[in-house]
């Protein structure tokens, strides 16, 4: 509690000025807007956006990065209520009641539920996970560049979990995303793969390989839409606000309490787990919330906990998945990938050293995250029939533009045009990916990864002079390295099954 109480105070410095809330409100209104174009979920969001954090300082960029995760995150539930498209793959769990209740005349009551359970249960993650900040400090001290190399391979190890019923594509795609991470420079001072191509000396910059595999592929399949693809998306999502239908009370609220504790608790729990995500979380929960209710039968027939358990358990998802990611370093998913990014982008390595070195910081994040819900629930209260128009925008025509932002925001990093050519050769690339089944986000995680685990690698053979059994004979490396054996072949086990 004395460990609490000592960052709390920097930690309410750092939030509590206008620059910390200009960057919050902005993020939750740019990751509800892009939350709500199918297709563009957290990971697209902030690949999109990652360019604006050049110029913030560390806390302002990782604070306005998880404003839009999280925003994004409530935003995807926009179109799955109102057009039976989930803006992303968290919210298919929304579309089976929401947009029932949108075709009944209560899409406003929906999208209330909706908004209400999302911040339910990203300020009861966050609160969650403040009170549990001493214990995750402590389990700081307990890595070494041993134990943070090891992490490493727990992280590329829980990859199968992203693959689907295809674990061997997930490891490739992985190890194409490690041998990227080695263009330029390494830590001995070498430069490698270069090709004496002087804009190869320096890497490949990682907001390249973030917008390219990530938002790129999403973008060509928008320029690639018919007008009839884009008239018939506009038709479907009018009318849908006409008219209120039945409204949301303090008495709703109250009524769905018990629904939104059940959707967090689960959320926080499969957020706090290396892996899963939120679409895992929201099915969990809805799951979970139809064997608990005494109408499971009317599931999917569009009831109120049915929209509110897996959207308290999404939002919930946000703030349990920064504590693998901070804490031990291990990207649970393309968006905490991106995040973890932000933070090599500003010098500070993710791990469990970065809960000790820079608790105030640490502190920040979930004081913000508590602050980005307050702002998320007046945005969509007041913004719900605005919000709703931009899923009639034509995607032959957001394409194009899009790309040029995702263009500009490349060249704009280094005033480099070779790496607005590395955006469209790789965005190309992963384009590809798709067609034939590769997931895109192992490549992010094994490019984010591949530095953390050669340079704690380097370390600790450093310090054990060489001798590797030395380096890995330490318990918690050896339960580390264990677990991600395990993890591994689990995921293989797992695939054979479905």
């Amino acid at each position: 509690m004395e460990d609490i109480l000592e960052n709390i105070g920097p930690a309410l410095n750092i939030v509590f000025q206008f620059e910390t809330f200009l960057v919050i409100a902005l993020g939750v209104l740019a990751g509800v807007i892009l939350g709500i174009l199918p297709g563009f979920g957290g990971s697209q969001a902030l690949a999109l956006m990652f360019p604006f954090t050049f110029i913030m300082s560390p806390s302002a960029a990782i604070l306005f990065m998880i404003s839009i995760y999280s925003a994004a995150e409530y935003g995807g539930s926009i179109p799955a209520i109102l057009i039976r498209t989930p803006g992303t793959t968290a919210a298919a769990m929304t579309v089976l009641d929401g947009y029932p209740m949108a075709q009944k005349g209560d899409a406003y009551r929906a999208l209330m539920i909706s908004i209400t359970s999302g911040v339910f249960g990203g300020i009861f993650s966050s609160l969650i996970f403040i009170v549990a900040a001493t214990a995750l400090a402590w389990v700081g001290l307990q890595f070494g560049p041993s134990e943070m190399f090891a992490l490493g391979l727990l992280g590329l190890a829980i990859i199968g979990s992203f693959v689907g019923n295809n674990p061997t594509k997930g490891f490739i795609a992985a190890g194409l995303g490690l041998l990227l991470s080695t263009f330029g420079e390494s830590p001995f001072g070498a430069v490698r793969f270069s090709f004496d191509l002087d804009f190869l000396s320096d890497g490949i910059p990682l907001i390249v390989m973030i917008i390219a595999m990530l938002a790129a592929p999403e973008i060509f399949r928008l320029m690639g839409l018919t007008r009839a693809d884009d008239e018939a998306s506009i038709e479907g999502s009018k009318g849908m606000l006409s008219g209120r239908g039945k409204g949301f009370s303090f008495f709703d609220f109250r009524k769905l309490l018990p629904t939104m504790l059940r959707g967090s608790l689960i959320g926080t729990f499969i957020g706090a787990i290396p892996g899963p995500g939120p679409t895992v979380g929201t099915v969990i929960a809805y799951n979970e919330e139809k064997r608990w209710s005494k109408r499971a039968d009317q599931f999917g027939t569009g009831i109120d906990e049915a929209v509110s358990a897996p959207e308290s358990a999404n939002n919930a998802v946000v703030a349990g998945a920064m504590v693998p990611a901070l804490a031990l370093g291990i990207p649970g998913s393309g968006a905490i990938a991106v995040l973890l990014g932000v933070l090599v982008s500003k010098n500070m390595v993710p791990g469990p050293t970065l809960f000790t070195e820079n608790g105030p910081l640490v502190m920040a994040v979930f004081i913000g995250l508590i602050i980005c819900n307050i702002f998320l629930l007046l945005c969509g209260i007041l913004g719900i029939r605005y919000f709703a128009k931009i899923v009639e925008v034509p995607g032959r025509i957001l394409g194009p533009f899009v790309m040029v932002m995702l263009i500009i925001g490349a060249y704009a990093h280094d005033n480099n045009v070779a790496h607005a050519g590395m955006v469209i050769v790789f965005g190309a690339l992963a384009f590809w990916m798709d067609k034939f089944n590769f997931s895109t986000i192992p490549v992010i995680l094994g490019f984010v990864m591949g530095p953390i685990i050669e340079q704690n690698l380097n370390l600790a053979m450093v310090i054990n002079q060489g001798n590797v059994i030395s380096m890995v004979s330490r318990p918690l490396t050896i339960f580390i390295l264990t677990l991600s054996v395990i993890t591994a072949y689990a995921a293989y086990r797992r695939s054979k099954k479905i």
